[in-house]
């Protein structure tokens, strides 16, 4: 099946090809890196989104309805919402359906539509969505808690949406959720301490802006709050390394609102509170509503296009900058029982040697690793569900969609241990990565 035209392999490379001398330079000399990190006046020029190539124009096509059949409303008894509040917001605004249940076509065209997110991106996030925590045969996928059985195929196997996929999708250290183990299961709700800690990083800044920069700051204090109270802290390749990065990069690269005046975006207070379903008190005091995540009025998106919306290549770039800060949020592991009991394992004994934790680093190796992760992982998560003949379609429109992005020169992962993931079988070895 094929839901949409890709954009070509071709532009992904050409975006790779692009950023990639830059990111070699970074590599080979790191203090260099963080030197020009540590240079840039925040008082002459507000950062750009993410850490990438900027913008240089700005239309007013980038602006995102908000009102119509596009008007916000809160969810309806059974509307499902979850732990992603700018899915959240789309269901709310009715770019995904109001009930929170989600078809496949419209994952990834309303996160390019409404955030700027590169198909090359949201392919892959939505048909992964679908196959470990939607349902494979009906291929809906939901932005929060099972799907009532009405809206989904009687199979065997389980859609148990986002919120009940942790480890599979959703993970410990988000940037603003709670670790399934400390709150008893519940990764839906927003931690109100969690956002107060990024609201405080830049909210008495002359001009509060909460660029990557601030979430790379917050990003430490995510895996390190992680580390220092989960006793079962867990860490893997791709709903860690991948998603929980992704997540903390999403906030400047995708809620950030442009204009002529900031065509790089600037993520400001008020904008930040709007997406996080957030009311400030005139004291400070900062109040939760749960589901009323949305996306304010005048608020302009990035530009469209292959050059400009947000990639796995992008996504790899400014995981640079957050191993400067937080290198073992580049790294796989966990904790082994206790608390800052983090323990390290190299990818290269997971992956057969195809890829090292060192390769996580490399923006060209990193972008493989994202696809190949993604191909070798969903094949054990679904042979572990009893889905019979639905077995087969689940892999064919894995490997249709996302192997057209695949460069061919990437390694190939085999056999993926999942088994072998969890912190009571981490190696009593340290390994991560320092830059």
């Amino acid at each position: 099946m094929k839901f949409f035209t890709f954009i070509g392999l071709a532009a992904c490379i050409a975006i790779v090809d692009a950023i990639c001398p830059y990111a070699r330079q970074a590599l080979e000399d790191p203090e260099s890196f963080k030197q020009y990190l540590g240079k840039r006046d925040p008082d002459v020029e507000v950062r750009q989104s993410s850490g990438n190539s900027p913008f240089t124009t700005f239309s007013e096509d980038q602006e995102i309805d908000v009102t119509g059949v596009h008007a916000w409303a809160p969810p309806g008894e059974g509307d499902l919402r979850g732990p992603c509040p700018g899915l959240n917001a789309l269901a709310n605004h009715g770019y995904f359906p109001r009930n929170g249940v989600v078809p496949l076509t419209v994952g990834a065209t309303a996160t390019q539509q409404v955030y700027g997110l590169a198909p090359n991106f949201g392919i892959p996030l939505t048909v992964y969505a679908t196959l470990v925590d939607g349902d494979v045969v009906g291929e809906t996928w939901s932005i929060g808690g099972p799907p009532p059985p009405n809206l989904i195929t009687p199979v065997t196997g389980k859609a148990d949406g986002l919120s009940g996929s942790h480890n599979k999708y959703e993970s410990d250290a988000s940037p603003g959720r709670g670790d399934y183990y400390l709150y008893n299961g519940d990764v839906t709700s927003l931690r109100v301490e969690k956002f107060q800690a990024l609201y405080d990083l830049a909210k008495n800044d002359p001009v509060p802006n909460y660029d990557l920069d601030v979430l790379t700051q917050h990003r430490k204090y995510t895996f390190d709050q992680s580390k220092n109270t989960n006793p079962y802290f867990f860490y893997e390749p791709f709903a860690g390394v991948a998603v929980a990065n992704a997540a903390h990069t999403f906030i400047p690269a995708l809620m950030s609102n442009h204009s002529a005046e900031y065509p790089n975006g600037i993520l400001d207070k008020e904008t930040l509170k709007s997406f996080f379903a957030i009311t400030e008190a005139p004291d400070g005091t900062l109040t939760y509503t749960p589901g009323y995540e949305r996306i304010p009025d005048n608020w302009y998106r990035r530009p469209l296009g292959a050059l400009n919306e947000y990639s796995p290549a992008n996504f790899a770039l400014d995981l640079l900058q957050i191993a400067t800060v937080a290198p073992e949020a580049v790294s796989v592991g966990g904790n082994t029982g206790t608390v800052d009991s983090f323990t390290g394992v190299d990818l290269g004994d997971i992956t057969g040697g195809a890829y090292r934790t060192s390769d996580l680093l490399d923006p060209t190796k990193f972008v493989c690793f994202f696809y190949q992760v993604t191909l070798a992982v969903v094949p054990d998560f679904l042979r572990s569900e009893a889905l019979g003949s639905a077995l087969g379609a689940a892999l064919g429109l894995l490997t249709s969609e996302i192997q057209p992005f695949v460069d061919p020169s990437c390694a190939t992962i085999g056999i993926f241990p999942l088994s072998s993931l969890s912190p009571r079988n981490l190696p009593f070895v340290f390994v991560t990565v320092v830059i």
